[in-house]
């Protein structure tokens, strides 16, 4: 009894802040969906969408010109490309560019919402890049190994984020939100194409390998190193399936379920790619990253989600694999 109770005791303290804050973020994906289904036919609620992302913007705008004036480049550039990433997609011109090369709505309340949020965290990430230690990987001692708990809360939370953003439960019910995000069941072509990507996957990361030895002699070391105290936890072949299939139906959720047919193929690589860059930091490894979630969002546009996550899952099931077999 003690020993149980002991045990849920760590279960909540460790994953209580994860829980409250992926709670409070949910909430608040609720609450700006339905304010963007408003804004399609409430003027209103429209002015409200503009004023909630156009009054950052401008303050950002104001304050990265101005730090950039007294000679900070990069704290300036960051807040400049942040405001010019929440900011740019309310001109109705900037979306309407856009939507040349992409799927994007330019009259929609709701595309604008999300391409406010992709460009923003794009202006952060990229913001972040400048800074002169940006490229070096972090320092190990500082990153978390992940558990098998918060794999799995963190794949639940990001489903559900996906959800939210293709309408459920406001504009699309559930079958009609699934089929939107390009979730189906798999099939034998769908399994043999994701298999046949997988080798792809790995092909690119290869190819971006001999790139950072080549430019970079101590980087695949240091990424190394990285990836063994990330997946600590989960070096076993159960651990290794759940962390594959964790992130592989989370972020292909958002990435090319959500993202890919509103943003294009490019913009929402560009941004998973991005996002890996505080784990890895902004160098070599993160063309290679780019290079394989290009491959994920072929499969997404000429095939279905299932597909990319089925492959994304196992590419990362085998790294944990053989990273465990060389340990």
């Amino acid at each position: 009894m003690g020993v149980s109770h002991a045990l849920v005791e760590d279960f909540v303290t460790d994953l209580a802040p994860l829980l409250i804050a992926t709670a409070t973020a949910l909430l608040g994906a609720l609450g700006l969906a339905y304010w963007a289904s408003k804004a399609q036919s409430d003027r209103s609620a429209l002015v409200g969408l503009y004023l909630l992302f156009g009054i950052p913007a401008g303050l950002l705008v104001i304050a990265g010109v101005a730090v950039i004036t007294r000679g900070d480049r990069i704290l300036g550039s960051l807040l400049l490309l942040l405001g010019l990433g929440l900011g740019l997609p309310l001109l109705r011109p900037f979306r309407e560019l856009l939507a040349r090369v992409t799927p994007l709505d330019p009259a929609s309340a709701i595309d604008m919402t999300g391409l406010c949020i992709v460009l923003g965290l794009l202006g952060w990430f990229i913001g972040t890049s400048l800074e002169p230690m940006a490229a070096q990987p972090p320092d190990v001692s500082g990153i978390p190994s992940i558990g098998i708990a918060e794999l799995l809360v963190q794949a639940a939370v990001f489903v559900a984020f996906a959800y939210i953003a293709v309408g459920y439960p406001y504009w699309r019910n559930l079958r009609e939100a699934t089929a939107r995000l390009g979730i189906v069941l798999p099939d034998g072509k769908t399994i043999v194409i994701a298999i046949a990507a997988t080798f792809a996957c790995f092909l690119v990361a290869g190819l971006a390998g001999l790139a950072s030895q080549r430019f970079e002699p101590e980087l695949n070391e240091s990424l190394d190193q990285i990836v063994n105290q990330m997946t600590a936890q989960v070096q076993n072949p159960v651990g290794a399936v759940i962390l594959g299939v964790s992130a592989g139906l989370g972020e292909e959720a958002i990435f090319r379920g959500a993202l890919q047919p509103r943003y294009g193929l490019v913009i929402p690589s560009l941004l998973f790619s991005m996002l890996h860059g505080p784990q890895y930091g902004f160098n070599l490894a993160l063309v290679g990253l780019f290079g394989v979630s290009i491959i994920l969002g072929l499969e997404r546009k000429y095939l279905n989600t299932t597909a990319a996550m089925i492959t994304h899952a196992l590419f990362n099931a085998i790294q944990v694999l053989a990273l465990s077999m060389m340990t």
